[in-house]
């Protein structure tokens, strides 16, 4: 990006606005640490080294006084609505960690307005102090088969998109997009090779010919390594692998051995945060936690720099603007008195403070927001009825498939068969032995679309968990013990327009309203973190065994991740990516 005020202070000839003098430069071009000083010019980097020549009498110089002088951090690949937060509010969140530059795709915001939605969140971003780069879902909806949305995206929404400065190319290209030969995600694919846009993955579990045929899609990077293995054979099919550690997808500390152990390259590997709720962020950081992970691992910390800011950049094509402390990228410079223990002092953005001790030094105020935006429910009131799962089963008992969540932790829904009590044409859930209901409910144009099957592994003996904020449809989803509680919340969560309620019998117990777009909230961090809280100790005083009750619970719609799903059309089968019964007979 042509800057002439730059070259004339990169050639000595005028006056920086900024001068950094007194530190170590962390240079991961070179993989260097030295002493030098960096001028900056309007909101890049002039000139590094001895930039004395540079100094004018207006000219702000800062003494770092010996703190090493690292490139901001970047998060490759994050779903900021999944925070909760609305973007100000996440970058209020942060930015004091050093998070300077974010990629995102606004594909939560995209089911409920579209690409109207994603431009809505990008002008709001347009105003932080915070880059903010996206890349536009490659299909809305996602599910496969297709959800029932509000909006959807597509190749002409992406003709549209590929027009704005902030794009990279697009989101989530799963696999199954091009095993199944989609037409849309081709055109939209096409479009990209014609933009020189990057085609960025969704690729879990996929190795062997089927990696092989996959990238020949032009897929760039994957966030999807669950294993050394798998993080192994995409490095070496040419992909840049994004590590990821979320609120419950800890992948870093086993694929990070590719390079520990096998002593793979390191330059193609970067880290991502993908899925963090708003606690877990401000409890330990958002990507100097990465950081400090990969560096617990046995990364050198330079190298773990590296894949948090030049490797993130290469990555996402980016790197022409951000990644590094050189003349020519902005001048996002975060100040680490220890690279070993990494915690950020100061994270300066375009050569400006915006936050000192892991506090802002400045204030950010969200905008107001427009009524369409706080108002996207239209949902008939639900009875416990409407949720019970019918069958012309005769009474006795019946066989059926659960989705069934791991202990361990992995980030799929494994099958689990039960048995369980039919009764007057309804088969029910069996709280006693960890067998609930789960349901999702269309809540975009009432059209009465919604589905039942069977959940375990929550452990949740009494009561009823609802959500709005559900990737990659955002309906209401809800697992509970008995209707009532279900009916109750679900109805809760549409009276608030948007939010997350624990409800028994009659009664909410708990409640975190999420009025924008139904997923997203203007509280400030701290207080979203109280709330976040509360609901994951109502649940556990409900019996419920998971760790982050919420995080997995939003995720049940997803088709892309093993074994099942559940869309308010149906249960779904990942493998087959149809609708199957989760009924499998009478037990004889």
């Amino acid at each position: 990006m042509l800057d002439r005020n730059a070259i004339e202070v990169g050639l000595g000839r005028r006056p920086a606005d900024v001068v950094f003098r007194g530190g170590q430069l962390v240079n991961v071009c070179t993989a260097e640490i030295y002493p030098a000083e960096v001028a900056v010019a309007g909101d890049k980097v002039a000139a590094i080294g001895n930039v004395s020549a540079t100094i004018g009498p207006d000219t702000e110089v800062i003494d770092v006084a010996g703190a090493y002088m690292v490139p901001g951090l970047i998060d490759t690949h994050v779903h900021t609505e999944v925070t909760k937060m609305s973007i100000t509010s996440f970058a209020r969140a942060v930015l004091p960690h050093g998070t300077t530059a974010v990629h995102t795709a606004f594909d939560q915001i995209s089911p409920v307005k579209g690409i109207d939605g994603v431009r809505y969140m990008l002008d709001e971003a347009a105003e932080l102090p915070l880059r903010v780069f996206n890349d536009p879902a490659s299909k809305i909806p996602y599910t496969t088969p297709p959800s029932t949305l509000a909006a959807s995206i597509g190749p002409r929404d992406h003709e549209i998109a590929f027009t704005w400065p902030e794009v990279t190319g697009i989101a989530e290209t799963t696999f199954d997009f091009i095993r199944l030969g989609d037409e849309d995600v081709f055109d939209s694919i096409a479009q990209c090779e014609a933009r020189r846009l990057v085609v960025h993955a969704h690729a879990p579990f996929v190795t062997g010919l089927e990696l092989a045929g996959y990238l020949n899609c032009g897929a760039r990077d994957d966030h999807e390594c669950y294993s050394v293995e798998e993080t192994i054979e995409k490095l070496r099919n040419g992909m840049y692998c994004l590590l990821r550690e979320a609120s419950i997808s800890h992948n870093v500390v086993d694929c990070i051995k590719a390079v520990t152990e096998a002593h793979l390259s390191s330059r193609h590997v970067s880290l991502c945060s993908d899925d963090t709720d708003t606690s877990t962020l401000l409890e330990l950081g958002h990507m100097d936690h990465i950081v400090r992970l990969v560096i617990s691992q046995g990364v050198d910390p330079l190298t773990a720099i590296q894949m948090a800011t030049l490797n993130a950049a290469e990555a996402l094509r980016l790197d022409d603007r951000i990644g590094a402390i050189v003349p020519g990228r902005f001048a996002d410079i975060l100040l680490v008195p220890d690279l070993q223990a990494f915690r950020v002092a100061a994270t300066y953005v375009g050569g400006k403070l915006i936050a000192r001790d892991e506090q802002m030094a400045l204030e950010l105020r969200p905008p107001a927001r427009p009524a369409d935006m706080l108002q996207t429910f239209n949902l008939t009131p639900l009875t416990p009825e409407d949720l019970a799962f019918h069958t012309d089963l005769p009474d006795g008992k019946a066989r059926v498939i659960t989705m069934y969540i791991p202990p361990s932790g992995s980030f799929v829904r494994k099958r689990r068969d039960a048995e369980l009590l039919v009764q007057e044409g309804i088969i029910w859930p069996d709280p006693a032995s960890d067998v609930l209901y789960v349901a999702v409910v269309e809540r975009y144009n009432d059209t009465g679309s919604r589905s039942t099957a069977f959940m375990s592994g929550y452990g949740l003996r009494e009561g009823a968990m609802a959500t709005s904020l559900s990737p990659d449809d955002e309906n209401v989803v809800c697992i509970g013990a008995d209707t009532l509680s279900m009916a109750t919340a679900i109805n809760r969560v549409a009276e608030l327009n948007g939010g997350q309620v624990i409800a028994r019998g009659n009664e909410i117990l708990t409640e975190l309203p999420l009025p924008i777009a139904g997923i997203m909230t203007d509280l400030p961090p701290e207080e979203l973190a109280a709330r976040e809280h509360k609901l994951k100790d109502v649940a556990r005083s409900l019996g419920c065994a998971v760790e982050d009750p919420f995080m997995w619970l939003i995720f049940t719609p997803i088709t892309a991740i093993p074994e099942y799903a559940i869309i308010d059309r149906g249960f779904v089968e990942q493998a087959t990516l149809s609708f199957v019964d989760p009924v499998l007979g009478p037990v004889i």
